[in-house]
């Protein structure tokens, strides 16, 4: 049975009032590409060594996860007393301390509350938490990032020189900011194995290590 299908036309989103929402449209985003099964050699162990290593390696791992978990809880539960005595400590001034001490005797965990906060895309929660005079505080702030590798290099010095001259017109210059390094390309991995030697190889890795999976 054959059925007619609509398409519907999403409503503009409109920024509560008192906040700018900046439109990104036109800027490429990206998903991630979906990862196919792998094969890995398996590492010889002729003398047990190797197994010996991984029996440690997993079961300080558990160990770890356990104490690790552990103390995540003990930290969230001292937070959550923390906190409202850091509010109301700090009430009506200006003046407010990065942490809180906690103690047992000479011993001493300090509780911080940095001046750190998750962004949020719900411009309309701001307004409705804070209020007007809270909202003031809010900014909105955004990144781009330019992959130099995916720019043709006989394109990149005028681009660059293009894109500093459009943030010095508006005087936004302090705003752009770049790091250059050497990164192989991603052929490298796989075409080393054929370019050199085991001893070769062994000597590039201890120049720019592998990193670890």
């Amino acid at each position: 049975m054959k059925t007619k299908s609509s398409t519907a036309t999403a409503a503009p989103v409109t920024p509560a009032a008192g906040l700018k929402r900046i439109n990104l449209a036109g800027i490429a985003t990206t998903a991630p590409a979906a990862k196919a099964a792998k094969t890995y050699p398996e590492l010889p162990d002729p003398d047990g060594q190797v197994a010996s290593l991984v029996e440690g390696i997993l079961e300080m791992s558990e160990q770890v996860e356990a104490i690790t978990g552990a103390l995540e809880i003990s930290k969230g539960e001292l937070i959550a007393i923390a906190k409202p005595f850091y509010f109301a400590h700090h009430a009506g001034q200006m003046a407010v301390a990065s942490s809180v001490e906690a103690k047992a005797g000479d011993k001493l965990v300090r509780v911080g509350f940095s001046n750190s906060y998750r962004g949020t895309t719900d411009d309309a929660a701001i307004l409705r938490v804070t209020g007007e005079k809270g909202a003031a505080f809010f900014k909105r702030s955004f990144e781009f990032k330019i992959q130099g590798d995916l720019i043709p290099e006989a394109a990149a010095e005028e681009i660059i020189g293009k894109l500093q001259g459009l943030f010095a017109r508006y005087n936004a210059g302090a705003a752009l900011s770049a790091k250059a390094v050497f990164n192989p390309a991603k052929e490298f991995h796989a075409a080393r194995h054929t370019l050199y030697s085991t001893k070769e190889n062994v000597e590039i890795d201890k120049w720019r290590r592998l990193r670890r999976a």
